[in-house]
């Protein structure tokens, strides 16, 4: 049996499900910085799935600084001392104690994602290659189809959002910040999936993602800035109002809970008049 088995979770498009099989290769270090990976046709073999689909997997890996393609030689996986910083950064960000917990802890990976994405988004407005503008432009374009389609799959929506930054942090040139990035949305994705939960939130996340692509095509850097720093204040108070909410929610059916009569502790024939409209028909 080969390195590579046939990708299962249903749960994720088939490109998001090619790009966690392999990111786990690499992050569990099965798959080591400077190994090649099998030529395109035996590796799409391997996994059971389209050429196509894995050359868009592959692409969304070599932004996220995991794998690169080198001309005439085929694609291999990138990491070392970059990938381990990432590690380590998640690894402080999974401690979480005391108040780091909730709402705390939002804010403090949304104070750190200002300063990455909108240095990012300025950036790629500057250093994108035409051809990078041409993948955001779309990306854009098949967030717009999912956020407006009549059945929205929001956990699809999370993915192709998650792509779209990360794409940008790309665009940089800057691979350290690729695997920031990287490191910080799959932290939030969880939380970022549940704060579309509302109807005017999945479309004004658009209509964000519109004007910092337009300013990122439009070669306005500062415009790019403004408008992803916009966006991440909008996302973050989305996301604490969520939390919030399920929160408080959560505590009200504690107390309901506990608030439940104990019907066992009645006795005697009483207790036998009170349920016994709770038994069958004979």
């Amino acid at each position: 049996m080969g390195l590579f088995q046939p990708v299962q979770d249903e749960k994720r498009s088939l490109e998001g499900r090619i790009v966690s099989y392999i990111r786990d290769l690499v992050e569990r270090g099965v798959l080591t910085p400077g190994e090649r990976l099998p030529p395109e046709r035996e590796l799409a073999a391997q996994l059971r799935v389209s050429r196509t689909a894995l050359r868009e997997a592959l692409h969304t890996l070599a932004a996220l600084g995991l794998v690169e393609a080198r001309h005439g030689r085929g694609i291999f996986v990138v990491g070392g001392a970059l990938q381990a910083t990432a590690q380590r950064l998640s690894l402080a960000l999974g401690a979480r104690e005391g108040e780091e917990e909730g709402v705390a802890r939002i804010r403090q990976l949304f104070e750190i994602r200002r300063v990455l994405e909108g240095a990012a988004a300025e950036w790629a407005a500057q250093r994108a290659q035409p051809e990078q503008i041409a993948e955001l432009q779309a990306l854009l374009a098949r967030d717009r189809a999912l956020r407006t389609a009549e059945k929205v799959d929001r956990s699809l929506i999370s993915e192709v959002d998650g792509q779209l930054h990360a794409l940008i942090a790309a665009s940089t040139a800057n691979r350290l910040l690729v695997l920031l990035m990287a490191t910080l949305l799959d932290e939030l994705a969880t939380a970022r999936s549940r704060s579309l939960v509302l109807p005017e939130r999945i479309q004004r996340s658009l209509e964000q993602h519109v004007a910092i692509v337009e300013a990122i095509a439009a070669r306005d850097p500062l415009a790019a800035r403004t408008s992803m720093i916009a966006h991440l204040d909008d996302v973050e108070q989305a996301i604490i109002r969520n939390w919030e909410a399920e929160t408080a929610a959560g505590k009200r059916r504690m107390v309901q809970d506990e608030e439940q009569p104990d019907l066992t502790e009645s006795g005697g024939d009483s207790s036998q008049e009170e349920t016994r409209g709770w038994l069958p028909p004979r």
